[in-house]
């Protein structure tokens, strides 16, 4: 038992580490929120002028002149299918898997207040985001049959893994006008990540039948962290620019594993306790108004995957991606741009936006052993019923990606230094989002209703 307990606590730490590796096709970035930046495919860093500012670019909240109240919502729709696998002896061939799940949740709220101190325009904000929602459940069969006489005989592997929780961040922002072109802001975001995992794994022969056997894990993960972001915004008549930065966070993590196998009685059960390092950003955006109608709007990201970094003793510094020292991973540092345009078509008191993009998101995961980089190609769509005080958008977003990659298949208590098969993987996701942001035009009666309640 003790043995095999060490193989748990090697396998907990490299699991903390590579947890994403399970999920290469999903993408990684994170984004800000809201429908109207949706729908301009994520182009919005020298925009954000409304209620969702804060989450792209802190500095644009010094564009609000009245208080504004933001609440979104996503629907996500996500297919992946793993084909053309085989042993990497090229003995055996295995049959292709689909996996698919839908979630729905709330991703973000806020309020922002515009103020005037000293003379000069300032906005607050507070806001809470669900960065990553892990809600995740899948079901695959998979058959192995051999391909030559003497190759390994037939088996089915059958999996059940359920992932349910969240990665949240609350937000305090603020941003001055400085002058009628220049503002700055900065946001301080809180990370507060838990979650659960419960993965049982069969492997049952066929040729000739036999006994199944199985392998049941089971843990839990708490992430505390927090992290700074710092936005500027240059705004003229026809065009603007934008520049985001995105410190890293450092962040305390714990987590929890326990393991039971038919091969083995009883329960191996670990802990571990480390510190996690999400990497800084760069953004730079620019937006250009052809028209008075028409936006148009470029993004460019940088992202330091390469510094994403678990640390936990005895093992050290590792990558959180793959699982290997940073001297040695295949995680990629990536450079991602994304597109948008803008018409607006003006009603009797409305506003109706159409709203087109497409992105080009490179992941900084990749397999460890193929190394095929993981590019997804973004195309979103969007429109939306705006008022004075009252704006509803909505938007659609379809990325996909493939890949070459490995998996493990079957049970074993040792962790391979390869993988057993290699084959392609492809990643198929389309996420709605709606947006509702609330203006509150008459400041007057909002400062009476205040002057009531706190005298």
């Amino acid at each position: 038992m003790l043995a095999r307990a060490g193989v748990l606590a090697l396998a907990l730490v490299i699991g903390l580490a590579s947890g994403v590796s399970a999920q290469l096709g999903v993408p990684f970035a994170p984004t800000g929120s809201g429908a109207r930046a949706a729908g301009m495919a994520n182009a919005f860093v020298a925009i954000s002028d409304d209620g969702t500012a804060a989450s792209w670019n802190p500095a644009g909240l010094a564009q609000l002149r009245k208080p504004e109240l933001s609440v979104v919502s996503s629907t996500v729709d996500d297919k992946s299918v793993a084909a053309g696998f085989r042993t990497r002896d090229e003995l055996a061939s295995f049959s292709t898997a689909r996996t698919s799940y839908r979630d729905s949740y709330l991703d973000f709220a806020s309020l922002a207040v515009p103020v005037t101190l000293w003379g000069k325009p300032v906005t607050f904000q507070g806001s809470w985001r669900r960065l990553y929602s892990l809600d995740y459940r899948e079901i695959v069969a998979v058959t192995r049959e051999p391909l030559v006489a003497d190759g390994p005989p037939s088996m089915r592997f059958d999996s059940n893994r359920d992932v349910l929780g969240s990665v949240d961040v609350v937000s305090a922002a603020f941003a001055v006008r400085l002058t009628s072109r220049l503002a700055l802001g900065a946001g301080f975001n809180f990370w507060r990540g838990d979650w659960s995992e419960d993965d049982v794994v069969s492997e049952t022969p066929l040729d000739p039948p036999g006994v199944a056997r199985f392998e049941s894990v089971g843990g839990t993960n708490r992430v505390r962290g927090e992290s700074a972001s710092l936005g500027l915004m240059l705004t003229y008549p026809r065009f603007s620019v934008g520049l985001l930065y995105d410190a890293a966070l450092s962040a305390d993590f714990s987590a929890s594993e326990s393991q039971t196998s038919s091969d083995t009685p009883g329960t191996a059960s670990v802990s571990a306790d480390g510190t996690l390092q999400f990497p800084r950003a760069v953004g730079l955006g620019g937006a250009w108004r052809p028209a008075a109608r028409w936006t148009v709007a470029l993004d460019l990201t940088w992202n330091d995957w390469t510094e994403a970094i678990v640390e936990i003793a005895p093992v050290g510094r590792i990558s959180l991606f793959d699982g290997l020292p940073p001297d040695r991973t295949s995680t990629r540092d990536t450079l991602s741009w994304n597109a948008g345009a803008e018409r607006l078509i003006a009603g009797d008191g409305f506003v109706v936006p159409l709203r087109f993009g497409v992105a080009w998101e490179p992941q900084g995961a990749r397999d460890a052993y193929t190394r095929d980089p993981v590019n997804f190609v973004m195309l979103a769509a969007g429109t939306g019923y705006n008022t004075n005080s009252l704006k509803f958008d909505a938007a659609f977003q379809y990325r996909w990606a493939s890949f070459k990659t490995g998996s493990e298949f079957g049970l074993g208590e040792e962790l391979p230094l390869l993988p057993s098969a290699v084959g392609e993987r492809s990643n198929r996701q389309w996420r709605l989002k709606l947006s509702l942001i609330l203006r509150i035009t008459d400041t007057d009666k909002l400062k009476r209703g205040a002057k009531k309640v706190f005298g």
